[in-house]
């Protein structure tokens, strides 16, 4: 069904999914969607992220029409990959059908970590913003595509990225480019508007840096939420690609 090859990114975190989507940047041949359905996702949420109307305003705000911009691309790109980065909080809902045959990658990372980056921009987070439990549904809905399908996760991934990228790309039946270790700083023009309010430490990087510590435990406000998806952070992890080298 799909000519090009679609690599289909899902992930919670948004740093590192940046950062990835970066890295798949540099592959020869290989174009890059960002967070398609991110206006369809506030439109049907009525959540009030930074740079909101901005993103009402630039891109497609229904899911079917989110869909319909990715066939175009698709058409577009002659014989390309497409990366297509994607949250899973805004595939909620959403039909999957056009990426029946696609690669999927599914990028975790522990909660802590993410609601701890999160909060940065958007203080008021619930378990839903994290994409958790989603990534989770999507998981097993999945299992009935045709197409390769792993769980990676990216704390363990960035131990040593020149050793588990060959490993994740042979996964999924890609070959590995060292290429895809640094990419050049700064905004790119495939960046979503929404750039300046997320991207802005990600443009300051020109490969993958050292994984965080988990650190002190969260404060009140955020510790429930961390407690509440750690039974499906835990659940994904245990069939996540386990990288021996």
């Amino acid at each position: 069904m799909f000519e090009p090859k679609i690599i289909h990114a899902i992930s919670g975190p948004r740093n590192i999914s940046t950062a990835l989507m970066y890295s798949f940047a540099q592959r020869p041949n290989c174009v890059v969607i960002d967070e398609p359905f991110y206006a369809s996702f506030l439109k049907k949420t009525d959540l009030n992220h930074p740079g909101r109307q901005e993103i009402l305003n630039c891109y497609p705000n229904s899911s079917v029409e989110s869909i319909d911009r990715i066939h175009q691309f698709i058409r577009s790109s002659g014989n390309k990959e497409i990366y297509l980065k994607n949250m899973a909080q805004h595939m909620s809902g959403v039909s999957w059908e056009w990426a029946l045959n696609a690669i999927h990658i599914f990028w975790i990372r522990h909660p802590r970590k993410v609601i701890r980056s999160f909060s940065k921009v958007f203080p008021d987070l619930t378990l839903s913003d994290i994409g958790i439990v989603e990534q989770l549904k999507q998981w097993k809905r999945i299992q009935k595509f045709p197409g390769k399908k792993v769980i990676v996760d990216s704390d363990e991934m960035l131990s040593a990225p020149n050793k588990t990228f060959p490993i994740i790309c042979d996964a999924v039946g890609l070959p590995f480019y060292k290429e895809m270790l640094v990419w050049p700083r700064g905004k790119k023009e495939y960046d979503g508007t929404w750039w300046p309010h997320w991207y802005s430490n990600v443009h300051n990087t020109c490969s993958f840096g050292e994984s965080s510590e988990l650190g002190m435990p969260l404060e009140a406000k955020y510790l429930n939420v961390e407690i509440k998806s750690m039974p499906f952070y835990n659940e994904l992890y245990k069939d996540r690609i386990i990288f021996k080298y």
